[in-house]
């Protein structure tokens, strides 16, 4: 089993991904054939349908419908952006149960993947998040820094913004991402590498290992090339964290693009194979954890 934490899917995207990259996001046929060639059984959608999104916006109904047509394949996740369309001093936390409710009854398993470009501390993400751990849907976030000319909640060098919120919700579940997230394995990061893809050995200890140490919560979305290259740029180090956080740690590509070439089951595979990693801390990642994070009750 195979489930991939971190996908996103329409049903006929019409629009390019970006300027580089001259393709659309994935159609269904497309995620289905990428599927199907890493051998992964079920895929999470996350929708594209906030402010900040940056491509095609979608609606929740087209991400219920693709479930629908392929319930054995796909699991929805459901976004709402934290502004609302209320004044910001009328919102209430009702207001997000309300929602978030009904998207849990149609079969969300949580909320995603948080682009917004809001600091941590904002009253109204404050709000969202006391609801979303009211409801019981994990959220997968995107972060970056305020100088950072991009998406995803705002965050400092160092991820404290994140911490409190780590503290302050402990029952809810925080899927980390993005380069932003993942360059902070190494403790030399800095403001100029933070949003890149940092090369060479890992400098213990990072946040990302306190904050995963120190808070159950806290788990990694290994997706794209921003969680691939946190473990082979030092193998060595890899072998060690996944070991030390094989209970939450979560397989996901990310799969934009056909063209992307994303080789993270090909890495864990050679890793079991070759004994660096262990079998069940395999299976933990390839789809256990995930499978625990958000109770979906496969056996």
């Amino acid at each position: 089993m195979i489930i991939d934490c971190h996908a996103h899917v329409f049903l006929a995207p019409k629009i390019l991904a970006n300027k580089y990259v001259k393709t659309t996001f994935m159609s269904v046929e497309d995620q289905i054939a990428f599927m199907d060639a890493k051998g992964v059984d079920k895929a999470i959608i996350l929708p594209l349908n906030g402010a900040e999104t940056p491509v095609e916006c979608q609606s929740m109904g087209e991400i219920l419908e693709i479930c629908k047509m392929y319930p054995d394949r796909f699991i929805p996740f459901c976004n709402i952006d934290p502004r609302l369309a209320k004044h910001p001093d009328k919102i209430e936390v009702a207001d997000y149960i309300f929602l978030l409710d009904q998207y849990k009854q149609l079969g969300c398993k949580g909320v995603g993947e948080m682009v917004v470009r809001m600091p941590w501390e904002n009253p109204l993400m404050q709000m969202f998040l006391e609801a979303c751990q009211h409801v019981g849907l994990a959220i997968t976030f995107h972060t970056i820094t305020e100088d950072f000319d991009g998406y995803g909640v705002i965050d400092d060098l160092g991820l404290h913004g994140l911490e409190k919120c780590l503290s302050k919700f402990p029952k809810l579940k925080f899927f980390g991402h993005s380069t932003a997230f993942w360059s902070e394995i190494s403790a030399d990061v800095n403001a100029e590498t933070k949003h890149q893809y940092p090369t060479g050995k890992v400098t213990p200890e990072g946040r990302v290992a306190e904050l995963m140490r120190k808070y159950p919560n806290l788990y990694g979305d290994l997706s794209a090339n921003s969680g691939l290259c946190a473990l082979t740029r030092d193998p060595e180090y890899a072998y060690k964290f996944i070991e030390e956080f094989q209970d939450r740690l979560m397989l996901g590509f990310d799969a934009c693009s056909v063209i992307n070439e994303l080789n993270h089951v090909e890495w864990f595979k050679a890793a079991r194979d070759d004994k660096k990693i262990s079998e069940a801390a395999y299976e933990k990642i390839m789809w256990k954890n995930v499978n625990d994070a958000l109770d979906l009750g496969i056996v």
